[in-house]
C-alpha cells in the first residue's frame, strides 16, 4: 500500500506528518491517557522516541515499505489534533488506528476520521476488509467502531499488546450498502 498525500473530512485534514509536527507528536506520545490504549513500546512514548518515529516515517513515505502514519489537523485552522494511520495485513486486510490529544476527545472526530479512512480504503480498492484493534477498556473507540458499522469478532491475542484486544471488522460490501 502506498502512502497518500492527504484526505479531507468535513472538519479535518488527514495529511502526511511534517518535521514541524515533532513537538505535537511528542506531546501526544508522552501522554499516558493517550498511549494507554496504543501498542507502542515504552521507548516510543518518550520525546526521543517520538522524534525517531517521526524521522523514520518521513524517510519512508515514498518507499516500497512506507509507515502509513499521518497527522490529523483541524481543516479550518491547521491545529494539530492527533494522529491516524493504516497498517496493511498480509491477508489483504487493512487496520485503521488513531489517537487524539485529550482536549479533542468527545467531539466526534474519531468517528469522522475512521469513516473517512474506511471510505478511502474501499474506494481505492486497497482492501476488502478494514479492521480495528481496540483495547478492552477503550469504550469510546468501541463506540466509534460500531457507529462506523464495524462488527466485533471477539477478543484476540496480538503480539503488539500485552492483553487480549477486541478485533472489529468492516467488509467493503457492508460499507457500500450503507452509502
Amino acid at each position: 500500500m502506498k502512502a497518500f498525500k492527504s484526505i479531507v473530512t468535513p472538519r479535518t485534514k488527514i495529511r502526511r506528518l511534517l518535521p514541524t509536527d515533532k513537538e505535537n507528536l511528542a506531546t501526544l506520545l508522552c501522554d499516558g491517557q493517550v498511549t494507554d490504549n496504543m501498542a507502542f513500546t515504552d521507548e516510543m512514548k518518550t520525546v526521543q522516541g517520538a522524534a525517531s518515529l517521526l524521522e523514520m516515517t518521513l524517510k519512508l513515505y515514498d518507499s516500497e515499505t512506507p509507515l502509513l502514519a499521518y497527522a490529523i489537523e483541524d481543516k479550518n485552522n491547521t491545529e494539530f489534533l492527533g494522529v491516524t494511520g493504516l497498517n496493511p495485513w498480509e491477508n489483504g486486510e487493512v487496520e485503521i488506528f488513531y489517537a487524539f490529544l485529550p482536549k479533542n476527545w468527545g467531539k466526534g472526530l474519531a468517528t469522522e476520521v475512521m469513516h473517512g479512512l474506511t471510505h478511502f480504503i474501499f474506494e481505492s480498492e486497497e482492501a476488502s476488509v478494514v479492521t480495528a484493534l481496540i483495547t478492552q477498556n477503550n469504550l469510546a473507540s468501541i463506540k466509534v467502531a460500531e457507529k462506523n458499522g464495524f462488527s466485533s469478532h471477539g477478543l484476540i491475542e496480538n503480539p503488539s499488546y500485552r492483553d487480549l484486544v477486541f478485533l472489529y471488522k468492516k467488509e467493503k460490501a457492508e460499507h457500500n450498502n450503507r452509502l
